[in-house]
């Protein structure tokens, strides 16, 4: 061998080794990213898991609500003790409930006579506030009190027990917008005046009416008060997600209602670093409003969720593939994924295709205003009707309608009126035929067709055209027939022949529907003797009118 043979064969050695290198560490690195977004989908769907438990878990809890507020609208007069037995029930089954409270509409002139009823099992009872330094006091007069007059369970929450929610300015303006836009509303987080922990809660208030109240007016006159109900963020969160099986997933729950985003809960340190991989996963839910509040849920996973999912697999491709150089393997597989995608969309985009095709087709026999067979669809399906007619030595009739003064009424009632009426017209008269051998059809403007194959009573169908168009008692007052909108009509019957033609049936149907009109319009221009008509014979014609017997 030649040296510069060898020093060739060299080269292209050395080129196939950096070649199968090459190929191998980037077959190694795709497996890794696929292997990422298998990961990635995993985790998106156990987060959509835990969001939809959230969301389950606070619409259940606010049905607690509507349960209690259903106690008060069906009942004259509830005590404290009806109360207290359907809340407990509640209390039982939702855990992450603090507190269900009632807290009626109290005037100045009522504070007296509430705070001495409910003295006789509380005597240290009262209105109370809380004042600039923190601490619960006696409520100031006022004219309207909101005090929290039935409160379950009533151990760990005496303080809010007869803490009157007008106190407060900002809880007042809340009040007032539920009250007058009937709304169930939810207050930021809060620190509850039950809470002794960290732990961020939040109300949800219910109004309550005295019966029927659709405007403001009658919603602030008949308000007997709210369902409120006091919840703690963590635990309805930490409930709803033991239900999902996904783990090692990091929740944080925002509420971004307002211009600043407040975090709500996370699940973990708030102070854990996240390095750029696992920021990769980040994902963000809202949920549904609940009580006019905008909660979102982010998350990302940890980093034993990564870890516990990601295999060896991608290592050993590029390793061995370094070995064995899997050139060949990587671009067949490479080649059939591309082959089968390309065959895919091919497929697809033939689908597409088709299905696009019999849309056009259909779309172009159908009027685009009324839906029905438009004049192409008509003029197809005559010719084929008349050519069996031959073949077969059957009758084939024709009724042209007409509306009458239709003119007028799109002068008088404007042409969107004009395309209700148009509408109206053809939905009316594509039920008259009971047959599916028969069609309607809009000819043109305000005209219309209808075909009737080997058929002895177009006579019958034509009148009853006209008498069902005019019972719809679609007002035209311009008309100078009738108070409705009538219709004009013009029927032949004919056996066609190969000696006659379908332009020679056409021009009779028109001349008979021109004859109706002028001899008074809304009536019927129609054959001497549909059926003892002769092959190719087209029926002479007479015509009857509304005050016809026929």
């Amino acid at each position: 061998m030649m040296p510069s043979d060898k020093a060739f064969s060299h080269k292209c050695l050395l080129l196939s080794v950096l070649i199968g290198l090459l190929v191998a560490g980037l077959s190694g690195a795709m497996f890794y990213y696929k292997e990422l977004d298998t990961i990635g989908v995993d985790f998106r769907r156990g987060v959509e898991d835990k969001t939809t438990a959230v969301e389950r878990e606070l619409l259940a809890n606010l049905e607690v609500l509507f349960s209690l507020e259903s106690l008060f609208t069906s009942s004259e007069e509830v005590s404290a003790t009806d109360f207290t037995n359907l809340a407990n029930g509640f209390l039982v089954r939702h855990h992450a409930i603090q507190a269900l409270e009632w807290a009626p509409r109290v005037t100045g002139a009522e504070r007296e006579e509430y705070e001495r009823a409910r003295r006789l099992d509380f005597p240290d009872f009262e209105f109370t506030e809380r004042e600039s330094q923190g601490s619960m006091v006696k409520a100031a007069k006022r004219e309207v009190y909101f005090p929290v007059y039935f409160v379950a369970p009533i151990e760990g929450n005496e303080v809010a027990f007869g803490f009157d929610l007008a106190s407060n300015a900002n809880r007042l303006s809340m009040i007032e917008k539920s009250r007058d836009l009937d709304l169930t509303l939810a207050t930021q987080s809060i620190t509850l005046v039950q809470e002794v922990f960290n732990q961020k809660g939040f109300l949800i208030l219910m109004p309550v009416y005295a019966g029927d109240a659709r405007t403001i007016a009658k919603r602030q006159e008949k308000l007997l008060g709210f369902v409120i109900g006091v919840y703690r963020i963590a635990d309805i969160v930490e409930s709803a997600i033991k239900q999902t099986g996904a783990k090692g997933i990091n929740l944080k729950l925002i509420d971004n209602t307002g211009i600043d985003a407040e975090l709500l809960y996370a699940n973990y340190p708030s102070a854990q670093a996240l390095d750029h991989l696992l920021l990769s996963f980040a994902y963000t839910i809202p949920l549904r409003r609940i009580g006019g509040r905008q909660w979102t849920v982010i998350a990302t996973p940890s980093q034993g969720y990564v870890a516990e999912r990601q295999s060896l697999f991608p290592f050993f491709v590029g390793v061995f593939g370094c070995i064995f150089v899997l050139l060949g393997g990587g671009y067949i597989y490479i080649a059939i994924e591309h082959s089968g995608r390309i065959r895919q969309e091919s497929e697809k985009r033939s689908r597409e295709l088709e299905e696009a095709k019999l849309a056009l087709e259909e779309q172009s026999l159908t009027d685009d205003l009324t839906h029905i067979a438009n004049r192409k669809c008509f003029d197809i399906r005559f010719e084929e009707e008349w050519a069996r007619s031959v073949r077969d030595g059957s009758s084939l009739s024709l009724i042209m309608i007409d509306i009458d003064s239709f003119r007028l009424f799109n002068e008088t009632y404007g042409y969107a009126s004009g395309d209700k009426c148009l509408l109206d017209l053809a939905y009316k008269l594509s039920k008259m035929p009971n047959r599916t051998t028969d069609l309607v059809a809009r000819y043109g403007g305000d005209q219309f067709i209808i075909l009737l194959p080997n058929t002895d009573e177009p006579i019958l169908l034509a009148d009853k055209c006209r008498i069902n168009i005019e019972k719809l008692h679609i007002v035209h007052e311009a008309s100078s027939v009738s108070d409705y909108v009538t219709i004009s009509l013009g029927v032949i019957s004919v056996v066609p022949t190969q000696k006659n033609y379908p332009a020679d049936s056409m021009l009779s149907v028109k001349e008979l529907l021109n004859q109706s009109k002028k001899l008074g319009k809304n009536r019927v221009s129609i054959g001497s003797d549909v059926i003892s008509a002769k092959k190719g014979d087209i029926l002479k014609f007479k015509h009857f009118s509304k005050n016809s017997g026929e």
